[in-house]
């Protein structure tokens, strides 16, 4: 026999839609719905035969197991993503735009758990952890930086889903390294800009964002 090691988490796990399915069902909860919806997969919840299709998929590549009872159990990183679906309370929606388009990231957050989740080709999430040596909000602020830094005409907005009146913050460079923000919600079209904020002002307008 040889001695266990311990095994490396990768830094992301890619998730089909029905696998998120089969995660976002497996706790259930009234936190799996708006978990399911900010991943786009809320429709699928009650579909058994897409959850089905999910959960076999999930034991099929060796990242669950289904127990003697038909019931299927999960351990490791996405033992950690059925975790936070079922039990997030916090849902931030980071929109990266460029010209040509934009990407999108989902950061999750329980008590525990702090999860970020980026949609790929064929209705694909990856899901990786955040790192753990920086708060949520500076993680959050981490993605709108990089994705600007690699996109400096490009600009980010940044929302809490659980927030019913849909305020958001805008984002983009401004001069001389600074930051050039914009706030708006669902009954306000106009957008006011503010410019020449620097990485601790924009860290504070992202703190306010996701109210903490």
């Amino acid at each position: 026999m040889t001695e266990p090691t311990s095994q490396a988490i990768p830094d992301a796990i890619g998730y089909g839609f029905a696998e998120m399915a089969a995660l976002a069902s497996l706790r259930g909860g009234d936190a799996a719905v708006p978990s399911a919806e900010a991943l786009r997969v809320g429709n699928y919840l009650g579909d058994t035969d897409v959850v089905s299709a999910g959960a076999s998929s999930l034991v099929a590549r060796g990242l669950a197991t289904a127990e003697s009872d038909g019931l299927l159990a999960v351990a490791g990183p996405t033992a950690a993503v059925a975790a936070v679906l079922s039990s997030a309370s916090r849902r931030m929606e980071i929109s990266l735009l460029t010209a040509e388009g934009g990407d999108s990231v989902i950061a999750m957050e329980n008590e525990d758990i702090h999860l970020l989740f980026q949609p790929r080709s064929y209705f694909t999430w990856w899901a990786m952890a955040q790192r753990p040596d920086v708060t949520a909000a500076e993680a959050n602020f981490a993605v709108i930086r990089q994705h600007l830094h690699n996109n400096p005409q490009g600009g980010a907005t940044i929302r809490r889903r659980e927030e019913l009146t849909g305020q958001t913050l805008y984002v983009k460079n401004g001069r001389g390294g600074s930051w050039t923000i914009g706030t708006a919600n669902a009954q306000q079209k106009d957008i006011v800009e503010t410019t020449g904020l620097n990485d601790a002002a924009l860290l504070d307008q992202i703190r306010t964002i996701r109210q903490d």
